[in-house]
C-alpha cells in the first residue's frame, strides 16, 4: 500500500444530474463510498471478506462538504486519508478531486467492524488490524486537514 491512496477515476452519469445541471448531492456519497471499494480491499475489508464470512464494515457517520460543482463529462478520483484506528473502528477523510486538480468536495466518517450475527460491532482480526496500523504509520507525517472535525455553522 502507499502512504497517500488515491482510487480509479470515475465519472458522473447523466442519471446522477439534477434539475439544476449539476451534480446531485446524494452521489457524491455514491463517489466517495465507490472510490473506498479498492482501499477496503487493501485492508481486506472488501466485497469477499462481506460474502465468504461473518462480518462486514457499516459506517456509523460521514460528513460532506460541498466545495464545487461537478457536471456531466466530469471525472473524479477519491484521495484517501487514515487519521485513527481502533480496535473495532478507524476514522478518515477523503476528497473529491477533479480531472483538472481542484477539490470538488470532501469527506469524513467513522467506519465499523460488524458481527453480522448480532449485528454488533467486534474486533478486527489481527491480520486485519495490522494493515489499518500499518496504512495508518504510512501516513503519520501527513497533517490533518483543518476541516476534519469542524463544526458545522453559518457563516456571518
Amino acid at each position: 500500500m502507499t502512504d497517500r491512496f488515491l482510487s480509479p477515476e470515475m465519472g458522473i452519469k447523466p442519471e446522477w444530474i439534477d434539475q439544476n445541471g449539476h451534480l446531485n448531492m446524494a452521489y457524491y456519497g455514491v463517489l466517495f463510498d465507490t472510490g473506498m471499494d479498492e482501499i477496503a480491499k487493501d485492508f481486506g475489508l472488501g466485497w469477499d471478506y462481506t460474502t465468504q464470512g461473518s462480518h462486514t464494515t457499516y459506517s456509523a457517520e460521514f460528513r460532506i462538504r460541498y466545495i464545487r460543482e461537478l457536471h456531466l463529462g466530469d471525472r473524479v478520483r477519491v484521495r484517501f486519508q487514515m487519521l485513527d484506528v481502533g480496535p473495532k473502528a478507524f476514522h478518515f477523510c477523503q476528497e473529491l478531486i477533479h480531472q483538472d486538480g481542484w477539490v470538488a468536495a470532501t469527506g469524513e466518517g467513522i467506519s465499523l467492524h460488524i458481527d453480522q450475527s448480532g449485528p454488533r460491532v467486534a474486533a478486527y482480526p489481527p491480520e486485519i488490524k495490522a494493515k489499518l496500523d500499518a496504512f495508518l504509520a504510512a501516513q503519520a507525517d501527513m497533517p490533518v486537514p483543518d476541516w476534519v472535525g469542524a463544526p458545522m455553522q453559518i457563516r456571518k
